[in-house]
């Protein structure tokens, strides 16, 4: 039984809108926008413009030298008497007479004194006591203990309450700045997007892209490595890449207003540092969920927009970067606060400060253990160093400010957030995995180079991630394969008329033909006779894999042995959007360019170059290059009838496979110029370009087609690319 048919939009949208109750009701809200700390800033400078040297109870162990260091508890502070009618007559001196007692005598009760168990009077209670026919005086230098009704001078009030509004004003932009961040980067994917819907001329979208979008944001280079470092974004991604650094530079450093005099910060080079550590840190965390929202491959982002999911996993690596920066910024500057005021030995013991040291280890640890130099020498080893990094970076950020805070702080929402993308995204992939649990897969050698693994049983389209369970001890790697789903159309090609055992024997039947076979009833003989088939055709895929390093270098040993090997296949992904290469009336031709096995990527466009009247509206056309004629033979024989590969293919020259012309290369260079210039220049109407294969080939093609785009030429360009 199928647990999971199909995962479309709504079943994903309803299982966000499920876990956004969970994830709001959990914290608490941002500071400026649904929470105030401050809601009564003058009671609050009172309180911080108090003399806290009490004579409290727990004080009389001690030495002079340690009640000098001592901070009174709580509790002290709620029982002295000098100290509530002191505040007491401060809120009364310093707050307008306007202000409605029930939210003085709110403050007094939860936000005067932290953590506080009860107080001693109440606001009115403690105004009471003060004798009002001797006004009170502040408090003299030689007075060493609060043990009378004092007032606060009004220069003293000032610059108190100057600390205040510095706090209102810098927290709110804390959130704001938050919000900025995190919002925009989710939303101007969707607008952009949204944009290929107003009717823009053809002609004005082709030239736009060309010159805007498609082409890379330097060189002659996007998929082939920098130095082999990194690859060189689009103009487009560039774009949206310098957006991201902009804003989060922005959130980083602006908006710290500064009202003097000021109690707490006098220098503002302290008041800066402070509030830019602070401002770090917390910019970071509004980038953790963004990070793992553009990691994932069931993100909604994929759905709502036409963005692919290479350019993601590029965004992804860049807020990565701008965030990690910030975190050792944080880090950083918080470390010089504490040196300079001689208390980092002392902070280095508490836990709040060993899990920042923790998490700030993790976030410097992600960058080097993420090039791609590494990725691509050991990806299993990445694969499981990401994932373990990425924990301890929410553990340590989690336990950081819970210990710092101890209590709720509203900076945790972004943590939470993310945990809650996280914990959605692993859930969309076990129920898509669950769809058709555990498979059989039949592998076999399509030539010297390539395998063909074929997985009876499944309808798929786009790509898939395959697990190998039997293959490594590591059960929950995967890799990604593009689909070749046109098992179904073998079925139906010989359930279309009965054919004769001569047919049969002249075909060579690879493991999972038989087994479709055996499996829908179908019968052959050698004596001349009929072939009986069930109506009930099941479908199935194939997967052309170039083995490589790690894992798919295990299957060699598999291929043709009969015997096929316990897989999982979660999918599909890769045509969210099901008009990706649908033809239109701007768009009528389809040009396919793949390189190699490649292939399996541009054959859905293919597929796709029908019309709603089952024949295309104008020319579908796949230019092949490949140095393995077996390969050929593979794919033609799925594709159209007959015996794959035949003696005058090869050479470039076209062939007919079924409602596509194809122009297959073998052992020879392509000459993608003039392939292009041959195509691009003689089609009437706009033509949808899809390339994939090499590296260096996808550039070339890229760059040829921008440069012809930009003389005239009507082109939609779509690279299909896993170098993610």
């Amino acid at each position: 039984m199928r647990v999971f048919t199909s995962l479309n939009l709504p079943a994903t949208l309803l299982l966000t809108l499920l876990t956004l109750p969970f994830t709001v009701s959990a914290t608490e809200l941002l500071q400026g926008y649904g929470r105030n700390d401050y809601e009564l800033p003058c009671a609050q400078a009172c309180t911080w413009a108090m003399p806290t040297t009490l004579d409290c109870p727990e004080y009389a162990s001690m030495s002079a030298e340690e009640r000098a260091a001592a901070y009174p508890s709580a509790a002290c502070m709620g029982n002295d008497t000098s100290y509530l009618t002191s505040i007491a007559w401060c809120i009364d001196s310093y707050c307008s007479k306007d202000t409605r007692p029930y939210k003085i005598e709110v403050f007094w009760g939860t936000k005067m004194i932290y953590q506080v168990q009860s107080i001693k009077f109440s606001y009115a209670e403690a105004l009471a006591q003060v004798d009002n026919k001797t006004l009170p005086k502040p408090m003299s230098a030689e007075e060493t203990v609060l043990n009378r009704t004092i007032s606060i001078e009004d220069t003293t009030y000032e610059s108190y309450s100057n600390s205040v509004k510095g706090y209102i004003a810098i927290g709110k932009n804390e959130s704001k700045y938050s919000l900025l961040v995190f919002l925009s980067c989710v939303a101007i994917p969707i607008g952009f997007s949204l944009l290929r819907f107003l009717p823009i001329p053809k002609s004005v979208r082709s030239k736009f892209y060309a010159y805007i979008i498609d082409p890379p944001a330097w060189g002659k280079r996007h998929s082939v490595p920098t130095l082999g470092l990194g690859i060189v974004p689009t103009r487009g991604q560039a774009l949206f890449i310098l957006y991201i650094i902009a804003i989060n530079v922005a959130a980083t450093f602006d908006g710290y207003p500064r009202y003097t005099p000021n109690a707490y910060f006098p220098i503002r080079r302290d008041e800066l540092m402070r509030h830019i550590g602070n401002r770090a840190g917390i910019i970071a965390f509004a980038n953790i969920p963004i990070i793992i929202l553009y990691a994932g491959r069931n993100s909604l982002l994929l759905r709502l927009t036409n963005w692919s999911y290479s350019t993601f996993i590029l965004l992804h690596r860049w807020v990565a970067m701008v965030c990690v920066v910030q975190v050792i910024l944080h880090s950083l500057m918080w470390l010089q606060i504490m040196v300079e005021a001689h208390s980092h030995a002392e902070v280095v013991t508490l836990p709040y400060w060993q899990w920042g040291i923790v998490g700030t280890l993790a976030f410097s640890l992600l960058l080097p253990f993420s090039i791609l130099p590494f990725r691509r020498a050991l990806y299993e080893i990445f694969l499981i160093v990401h994932i373990c990094l990425a924990v301890v970076v929410l553990v340590g950020s989690w336990y950081h400010i819970w210990y710092l805070f101890e209590d709720t702080s509203g900076f945790e929402i972004w943590l939470i957030i993310a945990i809650a993308v996280w914990g959605y995204e692993r859930l969309l992939r076990i129920l898509r995995i669950s769809r058709y649990g555990i498979k059989k897969a039949y592998i076999t050698r399509a030539d010297e180079k390539y395998l063909q693994i074929d997985i009876p049983d499944v309808d798929a389209h786009g790509h898939c991630f395959v697990y190998f369970p039997t293959l490594s001890l590591r059960v929950w790697e995967n890799h990604p394969f593009s689909i070749v789903n046109c098992s179904k159309g073998q079925l139906e090609r010989e359930n279309s008329h009965s054919s004769s055992s001569s047919q049969v024997e002249g075909k060579t039947t690879s493991p999972t033909e038989a087994s479709l076979f055996k499996e829908v009833g179908m019968v052959a003989v050698k004596a001349p006779s009929s072939v009986t088939v069930n109506n009930s055709i099941k479908p199935g895929i194939t997967l052309f894999v170039s083995p490589e390093c790690g894992l798919t270098s295990r299957l060699p040993k598999k291929a043709d042995i009969g015997i096929p090997i316990p897989i999982l296949v979660e999918c599909s992904y890769g045509h969210e959007d099901p008009t990706k290469f649908m033809p239109t009336t701007d768009y009528p031709n389809t040009l396919a360019i793949a390189g190699g096995v490649g292939v399996t990527a541009v054959l859905p466009a293919l597929q796709s170059s029908l019309s709603m009247y089952a024949r295309p509206i104008g020319t579908s056309k796949l230019y092949w290059g490949t140095k393995n004629r077996g390969l050929v033979d593979s794919v033609k024989r799925m594709i159209v009838e007959g015996d794959g590969y035949q003696d005058e293919e090869g050479n470039g020259h076209a062939s007919n496979w079924g409602h596509f012309e194809a122009h297959v290369t073998i052992g020879s260079r392509m000459d993608i110029k003039q392939v292009f210039k041959n195509e691009l220049e003689s089609t009437t109407g706009g033509t949808t370009v899809v390339v994939c294969g090499p590296q260096q080939m996808c550039d070339e093609a890229r760059n040829v087609c921008a440069g012809l785009t930009r003389h005239g030429a009507v082109v939609r360009f779509v690279e299909e690319s896993f170098s993610w």
